[in-house]
């Protein structure tokens, strides 16, 4: 019977050691098959519209750290023009014949841009962020609903000024579909109102934008100037710094500058996405269509904020506004 006992004891020992020695080596190899897998030289293009770097440091700052988290080396790729999709697109061939492995694409142009988009994704996984592609299906796309960032700023609009005033539209960059459904939006949330809507669109004369906005001002009587996006809304702070024209500012956007003014006052309000997690996302499902060698269509959307001057620095605003001193 001490026999039995003992026997039972020796194998039940055994048993736990040899358990013990598979979770050593089943973790073991887990670690080093992830750190293989991180340590793998993945190259990331990301091209983005526009001339202004500074447009996009906080999205730049999400795609760093997502490449750090998965291990990847990235090139951010801006234009020398701010709208010219044939400039993106040869930065596009470019970026794929360097030897990309992925691309994160802002498009500068919904319709132009579709079909040299379309053929990259035969080729490499890409990631739409913050504006689509018109007719493409099947990429991953990263946005704020757009549509609700204009009916958000339209709100904006209406808590803050008086009716009856007359409220300028600013026309600008509508060919990226992002800036057309903030637009439809922001019409949408006055359908109602007493506001008068004066759409500014620019002719091809009109080079200078700082300068169309304050022969418009000085001519139309708004009261109300509203921007779409972050070049636009830069562009009204320089025609109100620069010249001897006044109006209540709202728009959508958080450069630097655009978050300076409106803590000095001269915005009354801004809509602005969180893109940070816009770009760490978008590193995110880059891995992830890589690792499946397709391109995945999923649709995320990211989180969006309304402030203003007395708003900005809660700190649920401020984790957002300042994402890179967090």
């Amino acid at each position: 019977m001490k026999f039995v006992k003992m026997s039972r004891k020796f194998w039940f020992v055994i048993l736990l050691f040899l358990g013990l020695f598979g979770m050593l080596f089943i973790s073991t190899y887990l670690y080093i098959t992830d750190s293989s897998n991180r340590d793998k030289n993945f190259n990331i293009s990301v091209i983005v519209y526009g001339n202004n770097s500074d447009r996009w440091a906080t999205l730049k700052h999400g795609i760093d750290q997502g490449a750090a988290d998965y291990g990847a080396q990235v090139t951010f790729v801006t234009m020398t023009d701010e709208n010219d999709d044939k400039e993106q697109k040869r930065l596009l061939k470019r970026e794929i014949d360097n030897g990309a492995d992925g691309i994160i694409i802002a498009a500068t142009d919904s319709n132009a841009m579709a079909d040299a988009v379309a053929n990259a994704a035969l080729t490499l996984p890409v990631v739409l962020v913050e504006t689509n592609i018109a007719g493409v299906t099947g990429l991953d796309y990263i946005a704020a609903d757009n549509y609700s960032m204009g009916l958000n700023i339209g709100r904006s609009v209406i808590l803050n000024s008086k009716e009856y005033q007359k409220v300028a539209v600013l026309m600008e960059n509508r060919q990226r579909n992002s800036v057309s459904e903030r637009f439809d939006g922001f019409m949408d949330s006055l359908k109602y109102s007493d506001y008068r809507i004066d759409l500014w669109e620019r002719e091809e004369s009109d080079s200078d934008l700082p300068q169309f906005i304050q022969d418009k001002l000085k001519t139309t009587g708004a009261n109300i100037v509203v921007a779409l996006d972050d070049s636009t809304l830069e562009a009204v702070i320089d025609a109100l710094k620069t010249y001897d024209v006044t109006a209540e500012v709202y728009g959508i956007g958080s450069t630097n500058k655009i978050i300076h003014y409106l803590d000095y006052g001269l915005i009354q309000s801004i809509v602005f996405q969180n893109e940070f997690n816009m770009g760490y996302l978008s590193v995110q499902e880059l891995f992830k269509d890589s690792k499946d060698k397709v391109n995945k269509y999923s649709e995320t959307e990211i989180e969006f904020r309304t402030i203003n001057r007395e708003t900005m620095y809660l700190p649920k605003n401020q984790r957002l506004i300042f994402p890179i001193i967090q």
